[in-house]
Order: C-alpha cells, then structure tokens, then sequence
C-alpha cells in the first residue's frame, strides 16, 4: 500500500494531483498548523497572488476560518475572467471553512481528473513531524510512503526503515497550474 499525506493546499497546482494518482491511498493533513503565507489560502497564477483572506491566528488548519470567502472568491473570479467558467464550477466548494474548502476543491478536481485514489482524513495526535507520518502510514497499511521532494530535507528515513516501510520521492517536471489543466481540457 503506497501512502502519500499532504496539507489541503487551496486550488492546487497540477503536480499535487498527480502525487495523488501515483498513491494508493492519500491522507488529506488537517491537524497540522496553517502555515502563513504559504499554499492553504493562496494560488500564484497570472503573475498575482490569488487569495482568499483568513483569520488571524495560527490555528490548526482543521479549524481555519476565511475572513470573507465569498468577496475574495468573486475578485479571484473577476480577475481570472478568462479561467472564469472553470471557477464557477468550484462555487460549491467554497465556505466560511479553509479545511471544507479545500478538501472539496481537491475532490471534485480528482473527480474531474478521474483519478481513483482513495482519498481519507488525518485525525488528532500528540506526535508532530517525521513521528506523525510515521504514525498514519502505520495506521492506515502503508508499506510505501510517497513523500514530496522536499521531504529529504526534514524525513527521519531511519525511523520509517525500522517499521518496514520504503520511503520514496515523488517528482514532476510538470509546472503547470490546475487551471491550466482544467482549460485544457476543456471541461
């Protein structure tokens, strides 16, 4: 069983879907600090930062609330007007919830992509980094853990190692944003 784990990163870029469709199983990360200024509440695309603004603090992501969603969503929408038919297609999605938001835009694009993989949920823990992926590969089967290729740089391989369980790193050359994608294809 291959398991990849990943924070719910808003509106992805192509590379994370095809992460997911190379694990068996991918673990969305919930219970985990949202990490400002990074990917949870925003894309690049079209030379801009595309954000949706989120309340102060350093909340786990599993309880993260948008300041307000709808505002934000109907500004990236105006200004992505010629990727505009795509988003509409996400009104759905978005929510007062970073980690509702989210996970919905990650399912309905792989359900778009037809990627298979099944998708679960992280749960609390008391463990944190190398400890905590360790513990939901245990927990959910792995025999393979798919990390990203920043993981070498954090991973304490050893400790996977003494429970049995390969680590291996995934890689793209693709840079292309899911909107990009999704355009292509016309949906």
């Amino acid at each position: 069983m291959k398991i990849s784990i990943h924070q719910p990163n808003f509106m992805p870029w192509y590379p994370f879907f095809e992460k997911i469709e190379q694990a068996d199983r991918f673990i969305i990360l919930s219970h985990c600090q949202f990490e400002k200024n990074n990917f949870q509440n925003r894309f690049f695309f079209e030379d801009f930062w595309q954000t949706l603004s989120v309340k102060k603090g350093m909340d786990d992501i599993v309880y993260k609330q948008y300041n307000n969603v709808q505002y934000d969503w109907q500004k990236i929408k105006k200004r992505l007007f010629k990727y505009r038919y795509i988003l509409d297609k996400f009104d759905d999605c978005i929510v007062d919830s970073l980690f509702v938001t989210n996970t919905n835009i990650i399912l309905k694009i792989c359900k778009i992509l037809d990627i298979k993989t099944d998708i679960v949920m992280d749960y609390p823990s008391s463990f944190d980094k190398t400890q905590r992926l360790l513990e939901l590969c245990k927990f959910y089967g792995a025999s393979t853990y798919l990390s990203g290729p920043s993981g070498k740089k954090y991973l304490d391989e050893k400790i996977f190692t003494e429970n049995n369980i390969n680590i291996e790193y995934f890689h793209s050359e693709n840079r292309c944003a899911i909107l990009e994608v999704l355009h292509e294809m016309s949906i």
